[in-house]
């Protein structure tokens, strides 16, 4: 299965958006997603609405899929299922529904301030603008409110189990979870040094698992909730 999955994602990425050759991938790609077991289900009467959101979700975002062990077909799923979780969420809460969209997920510095940290620190008091702009203004920044509370939600909850299974190969405790826990939630944020000593592990692994696989994990998430890597600020 992981090597037909494979050729098929390979071969949807490989022709241009809106061609009738990705089209035709796409749907023999879907049709195997369709029978892969693991799939989050739900018994809401509405369910088949959020499975087909999320199968347009996949066609649009299928080029950003990075297969991790152990298999393609269990992480395809696990990042499907990413995705789809929230989408369930929302069929029993559609008041919450918004559009998501934002610059930047988390930029975090030796003793700087995280995303988080700079969401829960704006107030959404009465802008300094008028007319329309304010009204922009205060749409923008309870909608930055929202997508923070959300990724908050996700790292505290982490549903599907992938930031608490990714970690250093030698330290099972310095997980995305953990980390991102300690880096983006706790206030004040602990400092990468700080961690590498309490988890008695190599600084600069530290910061590379962080960059490289962690910021990962929450910018595949960010782009669940609508973000587009390649959006302008």
């Amino acid at each position: 299965m992981d090597e037909e999955l494979r050729k098929l994602i390979t071969e949807v990425c490989q022709h241009p958006p809106q061609s009738r050759e990705r089209q035709k991938a796409l749907n023999r790609l879907l049709i195997q997603i369709q029978h892969l077991p693991g799939l989050a289900r739900s018994s809401h009467p509405d369910y088949l609405h959020a499975l087909n959101r999320t199968y347009q979700w996949v066609s649009q975002n299928i080029q950003n899929f990075q297969p991790r062990p152990p298999s393609i077909q269990e992480s395809l799923v696990t990042w499907i299922n990413g995705y789809l979780y929230w989408r369930i969420r929302d069929l029993y809460a559609p008041d919450e529904r918004a559009p998501y969209s934002f610059d930047e997920l988390v930029r975090i510095e030796e003793g700087g301030r995280s995303y988080l940290e700079q969401l829960s620190s704006r107030s959404s008091s009465t802008p300094n603008l008028t007319g329309m702009d304010a009204y922009i203004e205060q749409i923008q920044t309870q909608e930055n409110q929202r997508i923070g509370l959300k990724i908050e939600q996700y790292i505290e909850a982490d549903p599907t189990g992938i930031l608490r299974n990714c970690y250093l190969r030698d330290s099972c405790e310095c997980n995305c979870q953990f980390l991102s826990q300690r880096l983006i939630l706790k206030e004040p944020p602990d400092k990468f040094a700080s961690v590498a000593r309490e988890l008695n592990v190599n600084y600069q692994t530290l910061v590379k698992h962080w960059k490289r696989s962690c910021l990962s994990l929450l910018k595949e998430f960010a782009v669940s909730l609508g973000y587009s890597p390649n959006q302008e600020p």
